[in-house]
């Protein structure tokens, strides 16, 4: 097995809160540049779908596009501005993040390429499906 640091610099931590803050702040702000930014192009985002009784039923995928477009249709001030950003992993140029925020929990993976990080998967669950 690979002996591996799991020790991110201090550096790269601050620029993976970076991006998952842009990633939230850029949705809740109307900001699909900021989004661009943020997002690799080939995203693959995928949320649960719920069923009439609100229970998971299915998962509906989302991209890149979708999801600066989704950002620049405009600010969402129904929901607060507060999140919780927690680094789970780290291992050299990958990383695993968990972004909890008043509309959804998300698990974001990055890849750090050409010397930046990027979010390049993402699973999340809305926490009031059907509102």
């Amino acid at each position: 097995m690979h002996n591996r640091n799991v020790e991110a610099l201090p550096a790269d931590e601050q620029a993976i809160r970076d991006v998952a803050r842009a990633y939230l702040e850029s949705w809740l702000d109307g900001d699909g540049e900021r989004m661009r930014l943020a997002l690799s192009p080939l995203l693959a985002k995928r949320g649960l779908d719920y069923g009439p009784d609100a229970a998971p039923s299915g998962l509906h995928h989302l991209d890149a596009e979708y999801m600066v477009a989704s950002a620049a249709r405009g600010p969402r001030r129904q929901f607060k501005r507060t999140c919780e950003i927690t680094v789970l992993d780290v291992a050299e140029n990958i990383a695993s993040v968990e972004v909890e925020s008043e509309p959804f929990i998300d698990y974001l993976h990055l890849a750090k390429l050409d010397g930046r990080w990027t979010i390049v998967n993402v699973l999340y669950e809305d926490w009031h499906p059907g509102s």
